[in-house]
Protein backbone atom coordinates (compact mmCIF):
# COMPACT_ATOMS: atom_id res chain seq x y z
CA UNK A 1 0.00 0.00 0.00
CA UNK A 2 1.28 3.24 -0.74
CA UNK A 3 1.06 6.41 1.25
CA UNK A 4 1.78 10.42 0.94
CA UNK A 5 4.28 12.23 2.96
CA UNK A 6 1.51 13.50 4.66
CA UNK A 7 0.02 10.96 5.98
CA UNK A 8 3.35 8.83 7.13
CA UNK A 9 4.05 11.85 9.61
CA UNK A 10 0.79 12.25 11.10
CA UNK A 11 1.34 8.09 11.56
CA UNK A 12 4.46 9.30 12.62
CA UNK A 13 3.64 12.16 15.01
CA UNK A 14 0.51 9.56 16.30
CA UNK A 15 3.42 6.98 17.49
CA UNK A 16 5.74 9.65 18.95
CA UNK A 17 2.62 11.30 21.24
CA UNK A 18 1.99 7.16 22.20
CA UNK A 19 5.66 6.83 22.84
CA UNK A 20 5.42 9.77 25.13
CA UNK A 21 2.45 8.16 27.18
CA UNK A 22 4.00 4.87 27.44
CA UNK A 23 7.51 6.28 28.58
CA UNK A 24 5.65 7.74 31.10
CA UNK A 25 4.28 4.34 32.75
CA UNK A 26 7.14 1.67 31.20
CA UNK A 27 10.27 3.20 29.78
CA UNK A 28 10.78 -0.51 28.85
CA UNK A 29 7.67 -0.71 26.60
CA UNK A 30 7.95 2.68 25.36
CA UNK A 31 11.61 2.10 23.83
CA UNK A 32 10.34 -1.31 22.51
CA UNK A 33 7.30 0.15 20.70
CA UNK A 34 9.68 2.84 19.21
CA UNK A 35 11.98 0.58 18.15
CA UNK A 36 8.36 -1.63 16.48
CA UNK A 37 7.53 1.52 15.12
CA UNK A 38 10.67 2.03 13.04
CA UNK A 39 10.14 -1.84 11.51
CA UNK A 40 6.45 -1.44 11.01
CA UNK A 41 4.08 1.78 12.52
CA UNK A 42 0.90 -0.25 12.09
CA UNK A 43 2.45 -3.54 14.16
CA UNK A 44 3.36 -0.88 16.73
CA UNK A 45 -0.13 0.78 17.05
CA UNK A 46 -1.45 -2.96 17.33
CA UNK A 47 1.25 -4.07 19.82
CA UNK A 48 0.57 -0.98 21.80
CA UNK A 49 -3.15 -1.48 22.47
CA UNK A 50 -2.44 -5.09 23.32
CA UNK A 51 0.10 -4.05 25.85
CA UNK A 52 -2.20 -1.56 27.32
CA UNK A 53 -4.53 -4.10 27.56
CA UNK A 54 -2.48 -6.79 29.32
CA UNK A 55 -0.74 -3.89 31.89
CA UNK A 56 -4.08 -1.93 32.67
CA UNK A 57 -1.45 1.06 32.66
CA UNK A 58 0.75 -0.47 35.62
CA UNK A 59 3.66 -1.64 33.70
CA UNK A 60 5.54 -5.00 32.11
CA UNK A 61 5.66 -6.19 35.70
CA UNK A 62 2.12 -7.20 35.48
CA UNK A 63 2.15 -9.77 32.85
CA UNK A 64 1.55 -13.29 33.53
CA UNK A 65 1.12 -16.25 31.44
CA UNK A 66 -2.38 -16.59 32.73
CA UNK A 67 -3.14 -12.99 31.59
CA UNK A 68 -1.54 -13.41 28.05
CA UNK A 69 -3.21 -16.67 27.66
CA UNK A 70 -6.28 -15.36 28.35
CA UNK A 71 -5.91 -12.03 26.25
CA UNK A 72 -4.89 -14.81 23.19
CA UNK A 73 -7.58 -17.29 23.71
CA UNK A 74 -10.37 -15.05 24.65
CA UNK A 75 -10.32 -10.89 25.23
CA UNK A 76 -8.65 -10.34 21.49
CA UNK A 77 -11.56 -13.36 19.66
CA UNK A 78 -14.18 -12.34 21.96
CA UNK A 79 -13.91 -8.71 23.03
CA UNK A 80 -12.10 -6.88 20.41
CA UNK A 81 -14.78 -6.33 17.55
CA UNK A 82 -12.15 -6.70 14.49
CA UNK A 83 -12.04 -9.80 12.28
CA UNK A 84 -10.21 -13.13 12.71
CA UNK A 85 -7.50 -11.55 9.94
CA UNK A 86 -6.54 -8.31 12.32
CA UNK A 87 -6.55 -10.59 15.29
CA UNK A 88 -3.80 -12.64 13.92
CA UNK A 89 -1.98 -8.90 12.60
CA UNK A 90 -2.16 -8.01 16.66
CA UNK A 91 -1.07 -11.63 17.66
CA UNK A 92 2.03 -11.35 15.57
CA UNK A 93 2.94 -7.95 16.79
CA UNK A 94 2.99 -8.39 20.06
CA UNK A 95 4.85 -11.54 19.48
CA UNK A 96 7.42 -8.61 18.01
CA UNK A 97 7.29 -6.54 20.97
CA UNK A 98 8.11 -9.72 23.15
CA UNK A 99 11.34 -10.50 21.29
CA UNK A 100 12.12 -6.58 21.76
CA UNK A 101 11.64 -6.69 25.40
CA UNK A 102 13.34 -10.02 25.34
CA UNK A 103 10.27 -12.14 26.77
CA UNK A 104 10.85 -15.02 24.70
CA UNK A 105 8.18 -17.32 26.45
CA UNK A 106 5.93 -15.11 25.77
CA UNK A 107 6.51 -14.12 22.06
CA UNK A 108 6.80 -17.78 21.46
CA UNK A 109 3.33 -18.31 23.21
CA UNK A 110 1.82 -15.80 20.41
CA UNK A 111 3.45 -17.38 17.80
CA UNK A 112 2.60 -21.08 18.67
CA UNK A 113 0.79 -23.73 17.08
CA UNK A 114 -2.07 -23.71 19.71
CA UNK A 115 -3.02 -19.99 19.25
CA UNK A 116 -3.00 -20.22 15.84
CA UNK A 117 -6.08 -23.23 16.15
CA UNK A 118 -7.77 -21.20 18.85
CA UNK A 119 -7.92 -18.29 16.90
CA UNK A 120 -8.99 -20.57 13.75
CA UNK A 121 -11.63 -22.09 16.24
CA UNK A 122 -13.27 -18.33 16.99
CA UNK A 123 -13.28 -18.08 12.88
CA UNK A 124 -16.12 -20.98 12.98
CA UNK A 125 -17.86 -19.86 15.71
CA UNK A 126 -17.23 -18.38 19.23
CA UNK A 127 -18.33 -21.41 20.29
CA UNK A 128 -16.00 -23.52 19.57
CA UNK A 129 -13.27 -20.83 20.46
CA UNK A 130 -14.56 -20.62 24.01
CA UNK A 131 -13.80 -24.55 24.23
CA UNK A 132 -10.66 -24.58 22.41
CA UNK A 133 -9.65 -21.77 24.66
CA UNK A 134 -11.06 -23.74 28.18
CA UNK A 135 -8.61 -26.87 26.18
CA UNK A 136 -5.73 -24.76 25.75
CA UNK A 137 -5.65 -23.29 29.06
CA UNK A 138 -6.44 -26.30 31.11
CA UNK A 139 -3.56 -27.96 29.16
CA UNK A 140 -0.88 -25.20 29.57
CA UNK A 141 -0.60 -26.25 32.98
CA UNK A 142 -1.24 -22.48 34.15
CA UNK A 143 -4.67 -22.71 34.87
CA UNK A 144 -5.34 -23.87 38.18
CA UNK A 145 -7.06 -26.67 38.99
CA UNK A 146 -9.56 -27.69 41.70
CA UNK A 147 -8.45 -29.33 44.46
CA UNK A 148 -10.42 -31.36 47.21
CA UNK A 149 -10.85 -28.39 49.74
CA UNK A 150 -11.69 -26.21 46.75
CA UNK A 151 -13.60 -25.43 43.92
CA UNK A 152 -12.69 -22.14 42.25
CA UNK A 153 -16.54 -20.27 41.55
CA UNK A 154 -17.48 -18.44 38.40
CA UNK A 155 -18.13 -15.60 40.86
CA UNK A 156 -15.56 -14.70 42.80
CA UNK A 157 -14.86 -12.29 45.77
CA UNK A 158 -11.53 -10.33 45.23
CA UNK A 159 -9.78 -12.70 47.94
CA UNK A 160 -10.34 -15.49 45.59
CA UNK A 161 -9.81 -13.73 43.01
CA UNK A 162 -6.24 -12.81 44.34
CA UNK A 163 -5.72 -16.42 45.24
CA UNK A 164 -6.40 -17.82 41.59
CA UNK A 165 -3.82 -15.05 40.16
CA UNK A 166 -1.30 -15.87 42.82
CA UNK A 167 -1.36 -19.66 41.93
CA UNK A 168 -1.82 -19.07 38.38
CA UNK A 169 1.76 -17.16 39.13
CA UNK A 170 3.17 -20.31 40.88
CA UNK A 171 2.30 -22.57 38.24
CA UNK A 172 4.11 -20.29 35.73
CA UNK A 173 7.24 -20.36 37.62
CA UNK A 174 6.58 -24.27 38.02
CA UNK A 175 6.57 -24.56 33.93
CA UNK A 176 8.63 -22.25 33.50
CA UNK A 177 11.63 -23.90 35.55
CA UNK A 178 10.64 -27.19 34.75
CA UNK A 179 9.37 -28.21 37.98
CA UNK A 180 6.13 -28.89 36.66
CA UNK A 181 5.94 -30.05 32.82
CA UNK A 182 2.72 -30.26 31.13
CA UNK A 183 1.37 -33.55 29.54
CA UNK A 184 4.16 -35.85 31.35
CA UNK A 185 3.31 -39.06 33.25
CA UNK A 186 1.62 -37.66 36.80
CA UNK A 187 1.89 -33.86 35.91
CA UNK A 188 -1.75 -33.38 36.99
CA UNK A 189 -1.17 -34.86 40.25
CA UNK A 190 1.85 -32.94 41.10
CA UNK A 191 -0.27 -30.16 39.86
CA UNK A 192 -2.97 -30.14 42.17
CA UNK A 193 0.09 -30.50 45.26
CA UNK A 194 1.79 -27.09 43.96
CA UNK A 195 -1.64 -25.68 44.14
CA UNK A 196 -2.20 -27.41 47.61
CA UNK A 197 1.16 -26.17 48.96
CA UNK A 198 0.56 -22.20 48.01
CA UNK A 199 -3.61 -22.29 48.81
CA UNK A 200 -2.24 -24.00 52.27
CA UNK A 201 0.70 -21.99 53.34
CA UNK A 202 0.19 -19.67 56.26
CA UNK A 203 0.88 -16.27 55.63
CA UNK A 204 2.04 -13.19 57.57
CA UNK A 205 -0.79 -10.58 56.80
CA UNK A 206 -3.42 -10.83 57.69
CA UNK A 207 -3.01 -12.80 61.19
CA UNK A 208 -1.59 -15.81 59.67
CA UNK A 209 -4.35 -16.75 57.57
CA UNK A 210 -4.00 -19.04 54.87
CA UNK A 211 -5.43 -18.31 51.40
CA UNK A 212 -7.73 -20.95 51.87
CA UNK A 213 -8.98 -19.58 54.79
CA UNK A 214 -8.93 -16.03 53.29
CA UNK A 215 -10.90 -17.65 50.27
CA UNK A 216 -13.48 -19.62 53.04
CA UNK A 217 -14.13 -16.21 55.02
CA UNK A 218 -15.20 -14.51 52.26
CA UNK A 219 -17.30 -16.76 50.71
CA UNK A 220 -19.26 -17.03 54.44
CA UNK A 221 -19.15 -13.39 54.68
CA UNK A 222 -21.04 -13.14 51.11
CA UNK A 223 -23.45 -16.24 52.01
CA UNK A 224 -24.65 -14.62 55.08
CA UNK A 225 -24.57 -10.68 53.80
CA UNK A 226 -26.46 -12.09 50.61
CA UNK A 227 -29.77 -10.83 49.40
CA UNK A 228 -29.78 -7.74 51.57
CA UNK A 229 -32.63 -9.43 53.72
CA UNK A 230 -31.97 -9.07 57.69
CA UNK A 231 -34.66 -11.71 58.26
CA UNK A 232 -32.39 -14.12 56.19
CA UNK A 233 -29.44 -12.81 57.90
CA UNK A 234 -30.75 -13.62 61.66
CA UNK A 235 -31.64 -17.42 60.62
CA UNK A 236 -28.42 -18.00 59.30
CA UNK A 237 -25.96 -15.51 61.75
CA UNK A 238 -26.12 -18.40 64.31
CA UNK A 239 -24.73 -20.86 62.50
CA UNK A 240 -21.49 -19.53 61.00
CA UNK A 241 -19.23 -21.15 63.02
CA UNK A 242 -20.72 -24.63 62.70
CA UNK A 243 -20.96 -24.19 59.14
CA UNK A 244 -17.22 -23.43 58.72
CA UNK A 245 -16.05 -26.83 58.42
CA UNK A 246 -17.25 -29.99 56.67
CA UNK A 247 -20.25 -31.80 59.15
CA UNK A 248 -19.11 -34.95 61.01
CA UNK A 249 -21.72 -37.74 61.78
CA UNK A 250 -22.26 -38.52 64.79
CA UNK A 251 -20.57 -41.10 66.64
CA UNK A 252 -21.53 -44.61 66.01
CA UNK A 253 -23.65 -43.72 62.42
CA UNK A 254 -21.67 -45.62 59.79
CA UNK A 255 -25.05 -45.70 57.22
CA UNK A 256 -26.47 -42.15 56.88
CA UNK A 257 -28.53 -42.73 54.44
CA UNK A 258 -29.32 -46.05 54.20
CA UNK A 259 -32.55 -45.55 52.10
CA UNK A 260 -30.67 -44.02 49.24
CA UNK A 261 -28.20 -46.79 49.42
CA UNK A 262 -30.60 -49.42 49.37
CA UNK A 263 -32.32 -47.98 45.91
CA UNK A 264 -28.97 -47.82 44.23
CA UNK A 265 -28.51 -51.89 45.57
CA UNK A 266 -32.29 -52.06 43.73
CA UNK A 267 -30.80 -50.64 40.56
CA UNK A 268 -27.86 -52.91 39.83
CA UNK A 269 -29.34 -54.79 37.40
CA UNK A 270 -31.94 -52.18 36.47
CA UNK A 271 -35.34 -51.56 37.78
CA UNK A 272 -37.88 -52.02 34.94
CA UNK A 273 -40.30 -48.67 34.13
CA UNK A 274 -43.32 -48.44 32.75
CA UNK A 275 -44.55 -46.35 29.89
CA UNK A 276 -44.77 -43.15 31.54
CA UNK A 277 -41.19 -43.46 33.07
CA UNK A 278 -42.42 -44.63 36.35
CA UNK A 279 -41.23 -47.35 38.56
CA UNK A 280 -43.37 -50.37 38.24
CA UNK A 281 -46.11 -50.71 40.34
CA UNK A 282 -44.80 -53.86 41.99
CA UNK A 283 -41.69 -52.23 43.29
CA UNK A 284 -43.66 -49.55 44.38
CA UNK A 285 -45.59 -51.42 47.05
CA UNK A 286 -43.09 -53.32 47.79
CA UNK A 287 -40.76 -50.26 48.94
CA UNK A 288 -43.49 -48.77 50.52
CA UNK A 289 -44.11 -51.99 52.69
CA UNK A 290 -40.35 -51.98 53.76
CA UNK A 291 -40.25 -48.44 54.72
CA UNK A 292 -44.08 -47.99 56.20
CA UNK A 293 -44.33 -45.01 54.48
CA UNK A 294 -47.54 -43.29 54.56
CA UNK A 295 -50.51 -44.48 52.32
CA UNK A 296 -54.13 -44.64 53.12
CA UNK A 297 -54.56 -47.33 49.76
CA UNK A 298 -51.94 -49.56 48.34
CA UNK A 299 -50.07 -47.18 46.01
CA UNK A 300 -50.58 -47.67 42.38
CA UNK A 301 -47.82 -45.75 40.69
CA UNK A 302 -44.25 -43.77 42.27
CA UNK A 303 -46.30 -40.62 41.85
CA UNK A 304 -48.78 -41.57 44.63
CA UNK A 305 -45.52 -42.70 46.67
CA UNK A 306 -43.84 -39.16 47.27
CA UNK A 307 -41.01 -41.13 49.39
CA UNK A 308 -39.66 -43.06 46.77
CA UNK A 309 -40.40 -40.61 44.01
CA UNK A 310 -37.97 -38.19 45.90
CA UNK A 311 -35.20 -40.65 46.44
CA UNK A 312 -35.51 -41.66 42.56
CA UNK A 313 -34.53 -38.05 41.33
CA UNK A 314 -32.16 -37.35 44.03
CA UNK A 315 -30.18 -40.07 42.68
CA UNK A 316 -30.94 -39.29 38.91
CA UNK A 317 -29.85 -35.76 39.81
CA UNK A 318 -26.74 -36.96 41.77
CA UNK A 319 -25.18 -38.67 38.54
CA UNK A 320 -26.10 -42.19 40.44
CA UNK A 321 -28.70 -43.57 38.07
CA UNK A 322 -29.98 -42.80 34.61
CA UNK A 323 -33.02 -43.70 32.21
CA UNK A 324 -31.81 -46.76 29.72
CA UNK A 325 -34.82 -47.86 27.47
CA UNK A 326 -37.13 -48.62 29.86
CA UNK A 327 -35.51 -49.46 32.70
CA UNK A 328 -33.61 -47.52 35.32
CA UNK A 329 -30.14 -47.99 35.83
CA UNK A 330 -26.68 -47.43 37.59
CA UNK A 331 -24.56 -45.12 36.08
CA UNK A 332 -20.17 -45.79 36.66
CA UNK A 333 -20.75 -42.99 39.22
CA UNK A 334 -23.73 -44.87 41.08
CA UNK A 335 -21.61 -48.37 41.31
CA UNK A 336 -18.72 -46.33 43.34
CA UNK A 337 -21.03 -45.05 45.94
CA UNK A 338 -22.51 -48.52 46.67
CA UNK A 339 -19.77 -48.92 48.59
CA UNK A 340 -18.49 -45.50 49.63
CA UNK A 341 -20.80 -44.44 52.52
CA UNK A 342 -19.23 -41.56 53.07
CA UNK A 343 -19.15 -40.11 49.39
CA UNK A 344 -22.75 -41.21 49.34
CA UNK A 345 -24.04 -39.17 52.03
CA UNK A 346 -21.97 -35.92 51.69
CA UNK A 347 -22.88 -35.70 47.91
CA UNK A 348 -26.91 -36.18 49.23
CA UNK A 349 -26.17 -33.41 51.36
CA UNK A 350 -24.56 -31.43 48.94
CA UNK A 351 -27.44 -31.80 46.70
CA UNK A 352 -30.49 -31.99 49.18
CA UNK A 353 -31.88 -28.44 47.77
CA UNK A 354 -33.34 -27.99 44.52
CA UNK A 355 -31.32 -26.38 41.54
CA UNK A 356 -34.17 -23.48 40.85
CA UNK A 357 -33.31 -20.36 42.72
CA UNK A 358 -36.83 -19.82 44.70
CA UNK A 359 -37.43 -23.09 46.25
CA UNK A 360 -33.86 -23.72 47.16
CA UNK A 361 -33.15 -20.21 48.90
CA UNK A 362 -36.21 -21.15 51.03
CA UNK A 363 -35.23 -24.67 51.38
CA UNK A 364 -31.86 -23.64 52.58
CA UNK A 365 -33.55 -21.18 55.42
CA UNK A 366 -35.55 -24.18 56.39
CA UNK A 367 -32.44 -26.22 56.96
CA UNK A 368 -30.79 -23.20 58.76
CA UNK A 369 -34.38 -23.04 61.17
CA UNK A 370 -34.83 -26.83 61.98
CA UNK A 371 -30.75 -26.76 63.07
CA UNK A 372 -31.27 -24.20 65.20
CA UNK A 373 -34.48 -25.33 66.81
CA UNK A 374 -35.55 -28.52 68.65
CA UNK A 375 -38.70 -28.31 66.34
CA UNK A 376 -39.87 -25.93 63.89
CA UNK A 377 -43.97 -25.77 63.05
CA UNK A 378 -45.37 -25.05 59.77
CA UNK A 379 -46.53 -22.03 60.46
CA UNK A 380 -43.20 -20.60 61.69
CA UNK A 381 -41.79 -21.60 58.69
CA UNK A 382 -44.62 -19.75 56.30
CA UNK A 383 -44.36 -16.56 58.36
CA UNK A 384 -40.39 -16.12 58.43
CA UNK A 385 -40.42 -17.35 54.75
CA UNK A 386 -42.35 -15.25 53.41
CA UNK A 387 -41.04 -12.20 55.67
CA UNK A 388 -37.84 -13.09 53.56
CA UNK A 389 -39.41 -13.46 50.42
CA UNK A 390 -40.63 -10.09 51.16
CA UNK A 391 -37.69 -8.16 52.20
CA UNK A 392 -35.89 -10.09 49.02
CA UNK A 393 -38.79 -8.93 46.30
CA UNK A 394 -38.84 -12.19 44.87
CA UNK A 395 -41.29 -11.95 41.83
CA UNK A 396 -42.74 -14.80 39.51
CA UNK A 397 -40.98 -14.95 36.45
CA UNK A 398 -44.57 -15.42 34.60
CA UNK A 399 -46.73 -12.63 36.11
CA UNK A 400 -44.74 -10.61 38.21
CA UNK A 401 -46.78 -11.24 41.13
CA UNK A 402 -44.72 -11.89 44.41
CA UNK A 403 -45.37 -15.58 45.82
CA UNK A 404 -48.58 -16.27 47.84
CA UNK A 405 -48.95 -18.60 50.71
CA UNK A 406 -48.76 -21.61 48.10
CA UNK A 407 -45.93 -20.97 46.91
CA UNK A 408 -44.03 -19.85 49.99
CA UNK A 409 -45.25 -23.45 51.51
CA UNK A 410 -44.78 -25.33 48.12
CA UNK A 411 -40.88 -24.29 48.29
CA UNK A 412 -40.14 -25.36 52.21
CA UNK A 413 -42.17 -28.45 51.33
CA UNK A 414 -39.57 -29.95 48.45
CA UNK A 415 -36.90 -29.80 51.02
CA UNK A 416 -38.86 -31.47 54.21
CA UNK A 417 -40.05 -33.86 51.81
CA UNK A 418 -36.75 -34.75 50.62
CA UNK A 419 -35.24 -35.07 54.28
CA UNK A 420 -38.68 -37.08 55.38
CA UNK A 421 -37.83 -39.83 52.35
CA UNK A 422 -33.86 -39.88 53.53
CA UNK A 423 -35.41 -40.60 56.77
CA UNK A 424 -33.67 -37.59 58.38
CA UNK A 425 -36.84 -36.03 59.50
CA UNK A 426 -39.40 -36.23 62.18
CA UNK A 427 -42.73 -35.10 62.45
CA UNK A 428 -45.80 -34.58 64.89
CA UNK A 429 -48.39 -32.01 66.15
CA UNK A 430 -51.80 -31.35 64.88
CA UNK A 431 -52.38 -31.56 60.99
CA UNK A 432 -52.96 -28.59 60.50
CA UNK A 433 -49.84 -27.56 62.08
CA UNK A 434 -47.36 -29.94 61.82
CA UNK A 435 -43.76 -30.02 63.66
CA UNK A 436 -40.79 -30.82 62.51
CA UNK A 437 -37.19 -31.50 63.82
CA UNK A 438 -34.22 -33.31 62.70
CA UNK A 439 -32.83 -36.62 63.74
CA UNK A 440 -28.96 -36.30 65.41
CA UNK A 441 -27.62 -37.45 61.77
CA UNK A 442 -30.21 -35.33 60.15
CA UNK A 443 -28.74 -32.38 61.92
CA UNK A 444 -25.25 -33.60 60.41
CA UNK A 445 -26.46 -33.68 56.72
CA UNK A 446 -28.05 -30.59 57.11
CA UNK A 447 -25.05 -28.83 58.57
CA UNK A 448 -23.04 -30.47 55.38
CA UNK A 449 -25.41 -29.01 52.62
CA UNK A 450 -25.22 -25.24 54.35
CA UNK A 451 -21.15 -25.58 54.57
CA UNK A 452 -21.23 -26.69 50.81
CA UNK A 453 -23.80 -23.44 50.65
CA UNK A 454 -21.87 -20.98 52.34
CA UNK A 455 -18.30 -22.11 52.03
CA UNK A 456 -18.68 -23.65 48.10
CA UNK A 457 -18.06 -21.89 44.96
CA UNK A 458 -20.46 -19.38 43.56
CA UNK A 459 -22.44 -19.00 40.44
CA UNK A 460 -24.02 -15.87 42.00
CA UNK A 461 -22.96 -12.55 43.38
CA UNK A 462 -24.70 -13.39 46.44
CA UNK A 463 -23.59 -16.65 47.15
Amino acid sequence: MFRGRSQETAQRSGVDAMMSLMAEVDPLIADALGRLAAEDVEAARDAEAALGWLTWGAGLSVITQEGLQHFLWYGLPMKWLTDTDHHRQVVAALARAFDLLELPRYAALCRSATTAAVLDAYERSDGEGRKAFHRADVASGICPPDIEELAWGSVMGLEESAALSSTAEILELAVASGELVPGSQGWKQRQRELVRAHLSHPWSEPGGRTLLEGIRDERLQTWLEGRRSPARRRILEPLVEAVRAPAELPDGVRDPVPRLGWLLGELTDGQALTRTGNLSRGFVQSAAGRFGWDFQNPPRTEDELYDLHQLRHLAQRLGLARRSGRKLVLTSKGRAALGDTERLWRAAARDLLTDREFPAALGELTVALLCTRDTVASSELDGVLAEVAHEVGWRSADTGDPPDDRDISWAWHQTTGLLRALDLLASGGDWQDRSYRLTPTGRAVALECLHHRATGPRSTPWG
